[in-house]
């Protein structure tokens, strides 16, 4: 009988605090998600100062030995992996920062970002040069269901199929967010190519094969 009168009344003070405990959770979960937006605009913000800078001082249109790297299917040390697009022709090699130095010859990972290979959503941003060709300047003729193929640093090819492509404001951050699909991969530019004022987003999702 103790033991059931013991019971009865932690029941009945779970029942009295469940509130609380749902408030305290709730807060808890509010706290995580501001965190994570505020990561996600820190990204954001150092991706359009990068891309605000190559149109002050004007990118390179060399291919470099970057380039060179990404053709051969080795990598440099501090390269992340490499990206392949062949329906335009793109092969680039990808560092971890998105900084003005890494983005002249190369793709780069937002490191507020899910790693590539994981589950979430990982984005990979680089410009559109002038001269066709280089780097993202033909993401544009990208069309929906086109393949996109990463090689990550010990040799394993990821697979991603495109399911979204739309053009944002510089400021939207979810394009950056989880949209719970997986392994994502989200390739950003500028838009349009001269006297860009938006973003290109091309959204893709890793396939079995």
């Amino acid at each position: 009988m103790k033991k059931w009168s013991v019971l009865l009344v932690l029941l009945g003070l779970l029942t009295i605090s469940f509130p609380t405990l749902q408030e305290m959770y709730y807060d808890w979960q509010q706290s995580r998600v501001l965190s994570e937006l505020k990561h996600l605009q820190s990204g954001l913000s150092q991706l359009n100062l990068t891309f605000e800078r190559s149109i002050d001082t004007g990118h390179s249109d060399q291919e470099g030995t970057t380039g060179d790297i990404a053709a051969n299917n080795s990598l440099a040390p501090g390269t992340i992996g490499i990206i392949s697009i062949p329906v335009i022709d793109v092969r680039l090699p990808i560092l971890e920062g998105a900084t003005q130095e890494n983005m002249k010859f190369a793709a780069a990972h937002l490191m507020e970002t899910a790693s590539i290979g994981q589950s979430g959503n990982a984005a990979i941003a680089a410009h559109r040069a002038h001269r066709k060709g280089r780097l993202f300047n033909r993401l544009g003729e990208l069309q929906m269901g086109d393949s996109v193929e990463i090689i990550l640093a010990n040799q394993t090819t990821i697979h991603y199929k495109i399911d979204q492509i739309s053009v944002v404001e510089p400021s939207d951050v979810s394009v950056l967010e989880d949209p719970g699909l997986g392994e994502v991969l989200t390739l950003i530019t500028c838009d349009p190519l001269i006297d860009a004022t938006h973003r290109l987003i091309i959204r893709a999702v890793k396939v079995n094969t």
